[in-house]
C-alpha cells in the first residue's frame, strides 16, 4: 500500500508571502542563536502542518567533525541547539500563522547538511457561515 499525503480540507488562504516570511524568520533565529544560518530555506504549509527545510547551516567545526566520521557528535550537537531554539521557533510560527503550535519535531541529516522543523498546528476552527 502506498501512502500519499493529500489535503483533506480545502486549501487555507494564507496571505501572500507568508511562506517566505516563515523561512526568513527561522533563518534569522538560527543566525541569532547559533551564530550562522542556513544558506537555503523553504517552507511548506498543508492543513495543520508547517514544514521548514533548511540547507547549508553547518559550521566549519561541524564539517570538520563530519570529515573525521564524527556524525553522532554533530547530530547530538544539533539536537541540543534545536532544543534551545524550540520556544523561539514555536512563538514565531504561532505569531506568523495565527494558530497555536501543539507540536514541534526537529530533524537533522548531517551527510546532506539538511535540517527540518515540522510544526503541528492546533486544528483550524471551521468558518461559520452565519446560519
Amino acid at each position: 500500500m502506498k501512502a500519499v499525503m493529500q489535503s483533506t480540507s480545502p486549501p487555507q488562504a494564507y496571505r501572500a508571502g507568508l511562506l517566505d516570511e516563515i523561512s526568513r524568520s527561522v533563518v534569522r533565529l538560527h543566525k541569532e542563536h547559533i551564530g550562522h544560518g542556513p544558506t537555503k530555506a523553504r517552507t511548506y504549509i498543508c492543513d495543520d502542518l508547517v514544514v521548514c527545510v533548511l540547507q547549508g547551516s553547518f559550521s566549519t567545526g561541524e564539517r570538520t567533525l563530519l570529515k573525521h566520521g564524527e556524525t553522532a557528535a554533530v547530530t547530538s550537537h544539533r539536537q541540543a541547539l534545536e532544543a534551545a531554539l524550540r520556544q523561539p521557533l514555536i512563538d514565531t510560527v504561532e505569531q506568523l500563522v495565527g494558530r497555536k503550535v501543539i507540536g514541534l519535531t526537529s530533524g537533522v541529516q548531517p551527510d546532506a547538511e539538511i535540517s527540518t522543523e515540522v510544526f503541528l498546528l492546533e486544528p483550524a476552527r471551521p468558518a461559520h457561515d452565519g446560519s
